[in-house]
């Protein structure tokens, strides 16, 4: 029995980077901003906004020729933990739509939806989950332009062609056409060098390229020649290859809105944390058999010199632990115990480690049964409508609300 033609959905973040600092920083957006390794003008622009590329500033391009092009652009820092914390964001929002996801690097990704999508019709409605929920999990300026196709090649190519957040759909029998209207640099194996080479050889479109002999590119290219003859065919590797290795730990922070002294304060958002820990674990399918609880102290008014020092400790325990409210009792019996309570806390955070795989064992205990029932009702309701679905009652008036940078609610470790 022939296997199943896939369909491949590959998202590349629009000026990644330079989104983020908008989505970070509500002053910069709208502007033209560049993102920098330093402030020094022999440094490059690693990644330019929409605004700044309407201009005519590019990406690696000397800050001095930024500045000279655009002298109204804004050079920013950049900051690699930032775009890692966006990064697993957004393909956390991917994995909930696909078990096959492969990362292509920081701001792209490939899904294999051939199982959930079933069809085009149903690639497009996954498509269309996914830059919703870009929009209420990451921020309204982290955007992404789709691309589908049967393999990974062809949906590239065709997330290329349309930017900012455009979405392009390649469908069987329509491969040819579609590669027709690109430019030879569209796919992706194909670069300047490349280019120049075919360009001798008289071949500057995907069509002309498909008029060359097999043998005619090996002899040019060597092996690398059948994978031109291929490409210009829309052959490409259709397998999405997963991430092997398995996290080490699932945690969240989160900076308070104000400096904190009550106990019952601190324990309503240590208790939000932990039901998103305890959703991330159960969706990954994992239990924790550590925990990790730690907070840091607001600056204190004393002469101590210790700016937002804190404290934190560790519980290990036998059985695996997946439900948000086993972890908080365990997290604020460790806070607890280390709290010095004549300090303000302005962060608490939580761990979950030495993760492990596993059925759950089901409890001869009625209430436990009936537990374990809503909750994997609400995992239900999270999957299907998004992280805010749901909230405990005893968290109505204590919402973990957007931090000051901009970004969703929390800080995932």
């Amino acid at each position: 029995m022939p296997t199943a033609r896939r369909i491949i959905i590959h998202a590349d973040m629009n000026s990644y980077f330079a989104s983020v600092e908008q989505q970070a920083n509500p002053r910069l957006r709208g502007k033209p901003i560049g993102v920098t390794g330093k402030r020094t003008e022999r440094s490059v622009v690693a990644a330019a906004s929409r605004e700044a590329k309407k201009l005519g500033v590019k990406t690696a391009m000397f800050t001095w020729e930024a500045k000279k092009i655009c002298p109204s652009i804004i050079l920013v820092p950049g900051d690699p933990e930032k775009y890692g914390e966006i990064t697993e964001r957004f393909n956390a929002i991917f994995r909930d739509l696909s078990d096959k996801l492969e990362r292509f690097s920081v701001d792209e990704s490939f899904l294999d939806v051939t199982e959930t999508a079933r069809d085009y019709l149903g690639a497009i409605m996954v498509a269309q989950i996914i830059r919703r929920r870009l929009r209420e999990e990451c921020g309204e300026w982290i955007t992404a332009s789709i691309g589908i196709a049967r393999n990974k090649l062809l949906a590239k190519a065709a997330s290329e062609t349309m930017k900012p957040d455009g979405l392009v759909v390649v469908k069987p029998g329509d491969e040819i056409a579609f590669l027709d209207s690109c430019d030879l640099q569209d796919l992706c194996g194909i670069g300047p060098r490349t280019a120049r080479h075919l360009e001798r050889l008289g071949v500057t479109t995907l069509k002309q390229l498909r008029d060359v002999t097999l043998d005619t590119l090996l002899r040019e290219f060597n092996s690398y020649g059948a994978w031109l003859y291929a490409a210009a065919r829309g052959m490409g590797d259709d397998e999405v290859v997963g991430d092997e290795a398995d996290p080490k730990s699932v945690g969240h922070s989160y900076t308070l809105p104000r400096d904190a002294y009550a106990p019952k304060t601190i324990r309503r958002y240590l208790l939000g944390l932990c039901d998103k820990v305890g959703w991330r674990l159960r969706r990954d399918g994992f239990k924790a058999r550590s925990v990790s609880a730690f907070i840091r102290y607001g600056d204190p008014s004393t002469s101590s010199g210790h700016r937002f020092d804190g404290s934190g400790s560790e519980h290990r325990f036998r059985e695996g632990v997946d439900d948000g409210l086993a972890l908080f009792r365990i997290a604020w019996s460790l806070i607890e115990s280390g709290r010095d309570p004549d300090r303000p806390i302005r962060l608490v955070g939580i761990s979950a480690g030495t993760l492990t795989r596993g059925a759950t064992q089901v409890s001869l205990f009625p209430k436990e049964c009936r537990t374990a029932a809503a909750v994997m009702a609400l995992d239900r309701a999270t999957r299907r409508f998004g992280s805010r679905a749901w909230t405990r009652a005893s968290l109505l008036t204590t919402p973990i609300l957007e931090r000051t940078s901009g970004f969703a609610y929390d800080h995932e470790l």
